[in-house]
């Protein structure tokens, strides 16, 4: 684990590659959601490791990254600088995205923006609006009396199928969120909340992969029907059975699903027919289209 200056901050970082050592291996980008920290992937990376180049990194405030001030802005667009300034000081052309929640925000943004920075998205329970009843969750008075940690137990069930978890990882995950400090997990929110990518949707031209499990209340299944229709080359995996954070609840099926979705480009571009029109819908382990 490194720390990289990038603009005024130092940003925690990991690179992990396992991947045989006379191949230039694609990039892998896994970027955290509200409040957490780059440990949560750590499921992720030995199941890609072997194939990619795996970066992970603590977004702006969270994890080991310096913690700016209160009274410095927190913009969704410095996180965008924060993470292509990372892939720059990496000398990274372009990465496969992969993010749960408000991660996948900053994944969307960037490849508004930089579209040739973005080789596809990876899309875990992210929201393209945050829903009312979600953003009614977080009280910012309760946040500053209580800290985050009060927060995340307090909304434990609507972001986690508390019976698919072990009570360990419970336990560990708020604690871990409660690391996050609270003028930063406020000024998330709040960035996040006034968030709509509904206009944009139709303008990100890279492959993405949406998938998100379909009782989740934060990543609605209409909006994820939404995506899947707005965006030009898009591919929808619903896990019924599921709720929100399906990127710990079952990390081995969304990487198996991931690995397949790269297949797929791959395979794609070897035959020159260039980006696939990928209209699938999956819901679990069964094949359905609609």
């Amino acid at each position: 684990m490194a720390l990289a200056r990038i603009g005024d901050i130092d940003i925690h970082y990991d690179v992990s590659d396992f991947t045989d050592p006379w191949r230039e291996p694609e990039v892998v980008l896994l970027h955290h959601g509200f409040a957490r920290n780059m440990e949560f992937w750590r499921p992720w990376v030995p199941l890609l490791a072997r194939k990619y180049r795996v970066v992970r990194m603590d977004s702006r405030g969270c994890g080991k990254t310096t913690v700016p001030p209160p009274e410095d802005p927190y913009t969704l667009d410095l996180m965008v600088k924060d993470a292509l300034g990372l892939i720059n000081h990496l000398g990274i052309e372009k990465v496969h995205w992969a993010a749960e929640a408000s991660g996948g925000i900053v994944g969307m943004a960037l490849a508004l923006a930089q579209p040739g920075r973005i080789a596809s998205l990876t899309l875990c329970n992210t929201p393209v609006q945050l829903p009312k009843a979600t953003n009614d969750l977080f009280v910012e008075e309760e946040v500053v009396k209580f800290g985050v940690g009060y927060w995340a137990r307090k909304t434990l069930r609507t972001r986690i199928d508390v019976e698919k978890m072990s009570p360990e990882w419970i336990e560990w995950s708020i604690a871990e969120n409660d690391k996050t400090p609270r003028h930063i997990a406020i000024a998330q929110h709040a960035e996040m909340a006034r968030g709509n990518f509904f206009p944009h949707l139709h303008n990100i031209k890279s492959p993405v992969l949406v998938m998100s499990g379909a009782n989740s209340k934060t990543a609605p299944i209409d909006q994820m029907k939404q995506m899947k229709q707005s965006i030009p080359h898009a591919k929808l995996i619903l896990f019924e059975g599921h709720g929100q954070g399906i990127a710990f609840m079952i990390p081995e099926r969304c990487v198996s699903e991931m690995h397949a979705f790269l297949d797929e480009i791959r395979d794609g571009d070897r035959a020159g027919t260039g980006l696939m029109q990928i209209d699938a819908v999956r819901s679990g382990d069964r094949n359905a289209q609609e």
